[in-house]
C-alpha cells in the first residue's frame, strides 16, 4: 500500500472521527493532508521505505486563532485515542536518537504521527518565510527539494483554502527567478574542456570529477527547462527525471550513460549531445531571440564543440535590473551542497544578506586587476 493512500484514510476513518466527538468546531475550520519529507509523499515509496518516517501520518492545520487555545489539547487527544497500528502499518513511532528519525514503535517513547500546526507556523519553520508572497530573496534561497516537499504530496480536505493557497503560489519559480537560474546552470559548461584536457595528461580522476560535475549541471537544467522543481537527494534524481516526460527521460540516461563511459572523450560528446538537445528545447521555448551556437575560445584549444556563452549572455539581458545586479551568481541550491543548510530553514535563509551585500574590494590601482 503507497503511503499517501494509507494516510489519507487514516485521516477520514481514524482522526476525523476524533474531531468531530471532541472538536466538533474545527471540523469546517483545519485542513488536513500529507506534504513535506519522505518518499511517500513523492510516490516514491516501497517495502524498502517502511523502516523509519513511514506510517500512518498526516498534517493538520488549524487557524491561528484556533491554535494556542485547542493544539495541544488536540495532540492529547489525538495520543489517547489513536491505535498503535492502522491496517496492519505503525501509528505509533519512537524516536531512534542515534539517528534523529522516527521508527515504528519500539516500547521507547511513544509518539504519534499528526503533526498539528497552522499554515503561517509551517511555512515559517520549513521554508523562514514570513509571508505567504515570497520575496526575491525567499525564492533564491529556498532550496528546490524543500518547494518539492510543499508541493507534492496531496490534501484531503481544505474547507478554509490556505494551505492550496500556499501550494499554488509555490507550484513553481517565478519567471525571473526561473532565468536566473538557467543562465547559472549554462555557465558552467565551460568546464568540459578541462574533462578532455586532464584525460590527455594521464589525470583521470581529474576529468571524472569534472564529467560527474557537469552531468549534475546538465540534470539541472533538464529539471529547469520541464518547470520541475529538482530533488535535492540523488535518490530519487533518476525516478523524477524518468516520469517528466519521454525527452527528459531518454536525456538522463544519455547522462547515465557519459558516467559509465570509459572514454573521456566520448563522455563528453554524450553531455554535449543533451546540451544539444537542451538547446534547441531552449530555442523553441522562446525565452531568448533565437540563438545559435558558437565555437569555443582559441584557448579551449579543440577540446569542447561549442561555447554555450551565447545562451548564458542572452539569458542575462532578459533578466530583471536587480538580479543583474546580483554579484552571487544563481540560487543557494546552485552553489551549496551540503545537506544540512539545504534541509533547514535555520540554516540557508541566513544567504539572504549575502545576496544584497557588495564586495568592499576595490581594484583601482595600477595592476589590482591582474594580481
Amino acid at each position: 500500500m503507497k503511503g499517501l493512500d494509507l494516510s489519507e484514510q487514516f485521516y477520514w476513518e481514524m482522526v476525523r472521527p476524533i474531531l468531530e466527538r471532541r472538536f466538533p468546531t474545527l471540523l469546517e475550520r483545519h485542513a488536513a493532508g500529507l506534504i513535506g519529507y519522505g518518499s511517500d509523499v513523492l510516490g516514491h515509496d516501497d517495502a524498502l521505505s517502511r523502516d523509519h518516517e513511514w506510517g500512518a501520518r498526516c498534517h493538520l492545520w488549524l487557524l491561528e486563532s484556533d491554535y494556542d487555545e485547542v493544539a495541544a489539547l488536540l495532540n492529547e487527544a489525538l495520543h489517547e485515542e489513536l491505535p498503535f497500528t492502522y491496517k496492519g502499518f505503525p501509528v505509533r513511532f519512537s524516536l531512534d536518537d542515534c539517528n534523529e528519525v522516527l521508527i515504528p514503535y519500539n516500547g521507547s517513547t511513544n509518539l504519534h504521527h499528526v503533526a498539528i500546526t497552522t499554515v503561517q507556523r509551517h511555512r515559517r519553520i520549513q521554508l523562514g518565510l514570513q509571508s505567504s508572497r515570497p520575496s526575491m530573496l525567499d525564492w533564491l534561497v529556498i532550496p528546490e527539494q524543500k518547494l518539492l516537499e510543499w508541493t507534492r504530496g496531496r490534501i484531503f480536505t481544505d474547507p478554509v483554502g490556505d494551505i492550496s493557497q500556499m501550494r499554488e503560489t509555490l507550484s513553481y519559480l517565478p519567471d525571473e527567478v526561473w532565468r536566473f537560474k538557467l543562465k547559472n546552470a549554462w555557465s558552467s559548461f565551460s568546464l568540459l574542456r578541462v574533462a578532455r584536457l586532464t584525460d590527455r595528461r594521464g589525470e583521470s580522476l581529474s576529468a571524472r570529477l569534472v564529467i560527474n560535475r557537469m552531468v549534475e549541471k546538465a540534470v539541472q537544467l533538464i529539471f529547469l527547462y520541464h518547470k520541475k522543481y529538482r530533488p535535492g537527494t540523488y535518490k530519487w534524481i533518476s525516478r523524477e527525471l524518468s516520469q517528466i516526460s519521454p525527452l527528459a527521460d531518454q536525456m538522463g540516461k544519455q547522462l547515465e550513460g557519459a558516467l559509465m563511459e570509459i572514454s573521456i572523450p566520448r563522455a563528453v560528446e554524450q553531455i554535449e549531445m543533451v546540451l544539444d538537445q537542451l538547446f534547441v528545447q531552449h530555442n523553441e521555448l522562446k525565452l531568448t531571440e533565437p540563438l545559435t551556437l558558437q565555437p569555443p575560445p582559441p584557448y579551449a584549444r579543440g577540446m569542447q564543440t561549442y561555447s554555450y556563452k551565447s545562451i548564458e549572455e542572452a539569458l542575462f539581458a532578459s533578466l530583471p535590473e536587480e538580479l543583474k545586479q546580483m554579484e552571487l551568481s544563481g540560487a543557494v541550491d546552485q552553489f551549496v551542497t551540503n545537506e544540512d543548510i539545504l534541509i533547514w530553514a535555520d540554516h540557508y535563509t541566513k544567504f539572504k544578506p549575502l545576496f544584497m551585500m557588495k564586495s568592499d574590494i576595490e581594484r583601482t590601482g595600477i595592476g589590482d586587476m591582474i594580481v
